[in-house]
């Protein structure tokens, strides 16, 4: 589990717990869901992705990556969205949200690390679906890339914020691994509510942000039937409300939706992009 010995002074004197968190951070939203099953208790720290601070040096010294999201229980400091969300199922065990058995348990840890494989593709996708429209100008990368330590961030948006963008082949690359892996997700779904042992379980939580975040997209989930119904299912859940519906920000969520609709109009909408275009 990545526990992060921080620099900062103030952080080590935490008591309770401590979320550094982004409101459209698909791996926030995993950790705000697990939380909310839980009924825990924490302090917001909220990071505001768009005044780039997580680039500051107070946050890179609690995340030396400088992504979120960061929790911090009691002083220590735990990063990545998966073991975190792990962390806080063994820590607080009440509700518990693993099956019972061995067998389960390892298939429930395989789905997660299987959406945590798919953040890059993830990250790939909302930029250009959802982010394009406001693409990041040179002094805004500029400053950013003199701020942050994290190298693969920069040259990330350093591509993202070019003319040229992100090539058709990589857009479509991400697409089809994100589709193959709703194409398996739906297979599992065959005949049950939930993905493991037809248990809610941190399985569940670790895919439902990829899929809300592609569902901004226009991204056809009715393709996935089961998939679809699994995510009707899931949005109704007191936790699912708490831990993404009441931090997402209805102006932003208009603008996703009227820039989807243009693209599709222009013929440059995801489903323009193999293998939907297929």
């Amino acid at each position: 589990m990545p526990l992060i010995d921080t620099t900062n002074e103030e952080v080590k004197s935490f008591t309770g717990l401590h979320l550094y968190h982004f409101w459209l951070s698909s791996c926030s939203q995993r950790v705000r869901i697990v939380m909310a099953e839980k009924g825990l208790e924490w302090v917001s720290h909220e990071i505001d992705l768009e005044k780039q601070e997580h680039a500051t040096p107070e946050y890179q010294s609690i995340h030396p990556d400088g992504v979120v999201p960061a929790l911090v229980h009691d002083g220590q400091v735990i990063i990545e969205s998966i073991d975190i969300i792990d962390y806080l199922d063994t820590t607080f065990p009440e509700p518990p949200l693993r099956p019972a058995s061995d067998e389960a348990i390892a298939e429930m840890h395989q789905w997660m690390q299987n959406a945590d494989g798919a953040q890059h593709s993830i990250k790939t996708l909302t930029h250009e679906f959802l982010f394009k429209q406001h693409k990041m100008p040179p002094e805004a990368f500029n400053e950013l890339s003199q701020k942050h330590n994290n190298e693969e961030l920069v040259d990330f948006m350093r591509v993202w914020s070019s003319d040229e963008g992100f090539q058709k082949s990589e857009i479509e690359s991400e697409l089809k691994l994100q589709h193959d892996h709703f194409v398996r997700l739906d297979q599992a779904l065959d005949g049950k509510e939930w993905l493991v042992a037809n248990t809610f379980s941190l399985a569940d939580i670790a895919w439902i942000s990829n899929v809300r975040r592609l569902d901004l997209m226009h991204y056809p989930l009715d393709i996935h039937a089961n998939l679809n119904v699994w995510y009707e299912r899931f949005q109704a859940k007191p936790s699912y409300i708490k831990g993404i519906g009441e931090f997402e920000i209805p102006p932003a969520l208009a603008a996703f939706n009227a820039y989807s609709l243009e693209r599709a109009g222009q013929g440059t909408g995801v489903t323009s992009f193999s293998p939907l275009a297929a």
